[in-house]
Parts: C-alpha cells; structure tokens; sequence
C-alpha cells in the first residue's frame, strides 16, 4: 500500500487540513498553470504538474477545514500578484472560504506552548486542530516529521523540485 493509500483509507471521510503553500499552490493553479513557475510565490517550489497530482489527492477526500492563520498567509502571500492574477487569486480565494469551514484556536493558547518558539502561530494552530484526528497536507519537514497524521507532498511528487 503507498502512502497516500494509507492515508485515504485512513481519513477518506475524516477532515483534511491543507498547510499554506499547498493552498497556495492550489489557488495559483486555479488561476493559470504557467502562474505556479513564474509566480516568486510557488516558483521556486513547484510546478505545472504539482497542481494536477494536487487535484487528484483532493479529489480523494470529502471534508477540509482552514484556519484563519492558514488564510492569512495565503492572503498576504497571493496578494503579492499583479494585475488580473491578483484580481482572480482574490476571487477564488472567496470562494474557497465561502466553501471551507474554518476552525480557530485562539492565539493566547497556541503562544504559551512550547511548540511556539519551533513551528510559530500558524503551524502550531495547525498541530493544535490536528489533534483531533485530522489529516495535514504539508510540503513542510518539520511539519510533518512533528506528527503521524500529516501527508507531506514532498514525498508524492511526480517531478522533484528543489
């Protein structure tokens, strides 16, 4: 069974929480697939076919949830298009939280664990949801390695970027 097997059959119908470049990566796609190799933003990490293998994974499981945090930086982050981009980034992004429950763990709470100082408010909110059996989809390391519910896409690539 490969890992994204395990991970469907695992949490098909349980919630998914999406980290910010994957979100952001999503939402880039959305816009135009040439975008993701150009944009500063995804450039450097991603490519054309990280949205198609993107859409398949998602496709594979019912429920997400985002955090005000997660959407914060996506917002900041896809902001930094021009033009028409940021016109439609903005667009879809509405529409993605139109249709994504978000869920909030206060600030004051996730600053006084000491996971703080190593993952900062928005991973840490992110661990902090998860603990309620949660699937992450992260391209984050550290992320990933701190919990055995997250899926790192690193490792589902079909083409390596570095």
């Amino acid at each position: 069974m490969s890992q994204l097997d395990y991970f469907v059959s695992k949490y098909r119908n349980k919630i998914v929480i999406l980290d910010t470049n994957i979100l952001l990566v999503y939402l880039v796609g959305c816009i135009d697939l040439r975008l993701i190799s150009s944009f500063k933003r995804t450039s450097s990490r991603f490519c054309e076919d990280d949205f198609e293998v993107l859409n398949q994974i998602f496709s594979k499981f019912k429920k997400f949830i985002t955090t005000p945090n997660i959407l914060t930086e996506v917002s900041n982050l896809g902001g930094q298009l021009n033009g028409d981009y940021k016109i439609k980034f903005f667009e879809i992004l509405s529409r993605f939280i139109e249709q994504t429950p978000e869920q909030y763990v206060k600030s004051s709470d996730i600053a006084i664990d000491i996971d703080f100082i190593k993952f900062g408010i928005t991973d840490r909110g992110i661990l902090e949801l998860s603990k309620d059996d949660y699937l992450i989809i992260t391209d984050d390391f550290k992320l990933s390695a701190k919990c055995s519910n997250s899926l790192n896409y690193n490792h589902l690539r079909s083409t390596p970027k570095n």
